[in-house]
């Protein structure tokens, strides 16, 4: 492996990439959004923290279809198991990645710093496809492991596709050193001390409103794909190639039947054929006829 150095201020221009860019401003629209809809919400709709107050007094009030969350754009978008798993709005498995706390600016500072500092080198190692794919099924298996281990709290931010990126650099570049609250620290160092720290937290619960299994299932997630995924597509490529040899087996042995069957028809006519050698031809020139309708829609 290659020894980078990371260091903040310098060769900014060459951590930028295409995808990395596009990630971020993704992240800050949509942050953006939901600055719009919480103000507009906290404006139009005070009856949901009149509700809240009424309710810590012992009062029961109906509550509005957006509750737990602030305001109709979050409760639609954030990752809510009872409304991901139990309504099956499955998008909020990918669209919770994309908003952040609207309260804490620094909880969408910190992700996408992370998302600069880490993820061009991890693009320029995967490609832009496979680092996408990391990316949000990442995201995705994070939002499964809350749902799991914490199914009623809703989470949002992009930490568990981003600590897979990080996962993904230290694998990458162990030995890169990288800034860390002004320490210097080797990339692979740095990624134990989140993973200690995740696990501890896991284990011992703590009030507060971060998702550590959402962080632990990025860690995890990271380091499963890098060690695996090649493997993985390797064995579907294996798979595809002997499904299509042995489909082109299949094809020959089934035109060396007809040919035989047909061969029977010009010498002793088809009145002669078993009634098995007559469904013979019947499902082979489906067959036939079904091969053709496909290759004329690929000719278009």
């Amino acid at each position: 492996m290659r020894n980078n150095k990371l260091v903040f201020g310098v060769n900014v221009g060459s951590k930028w990439t295409r995808v990395i860019m596009i990630l971020i401003i993704a992240n800050v629209s949509v942050f953006m959004l939901q600055l719009l809809f919480s103000t507009v919400s906290m404006q139009w709709s005070p009856q949901l923290t009149t509700t809240l107050i009424d309710g810590q007094q012992g009062h029961a009030y109906a509550l509005p279809w957006w509750y737990p969350a602030s305001d109709k754009f979050t409760k639609l978008f954030w990752l809510f198991p009872p409304d991901a798993v139990g309504h099956v709005w499955l998008w909020q498995f990918v669209s919770y990645m994309f908003l952040h706390s609207t309260t804490d600016l620094w909880h969408l500072i910190f992700n996408m710093l992370a998302l600069w500092m880490f993820g061009g080198e991890v693009e320029r190692v995967l490609g832009s496809r496979r680092f996408l794919a990391l990316y949000f099924t990442a995201g995705i298996f994070s939002g499964i492991c809350c749902c799991i281990f914490t199914p009623y709290i809703p989470i949002i931010g992009a930490s568990g596709a981003i600590l897979a990126v990080e996962m993904a650099f230290a694998l990458f570049f162990p030995n890169s050193t990288v800034i860390f609250y002004f320490f210097p620290m080797k990339a692979k160092y740095l990624v134990m001390i989140f993973a200690g720290i995740t696990i501890f937290n896991c284990l011992v619960p703590q009030s507060g409103s971060v998702a550590h299994f959402a962080h632990l299932g990025g860690l995890v997630y990271g380091f499963l794909f890098v060690r695996y995924s090649y493997r993985v597509t390797e064995y579907f490529q294996k798979w595809q190639i002997s499904h299509h040899e042995k489909e082109i087996v299949k094809e020959r042995e089934i035109r060396a039947r007809v040919d035989e069957i047909l061969e029977k028809v010009n010498r002793k006519g088809m009145r002669n054929l078993t009634w098995r050698e007559r469904n013979f031809l019947k499902n082979a020139s489906k067959l036939y006829k079904k091969g053709m309708n496909l290759g004329e829609e690929d000719h278009d």
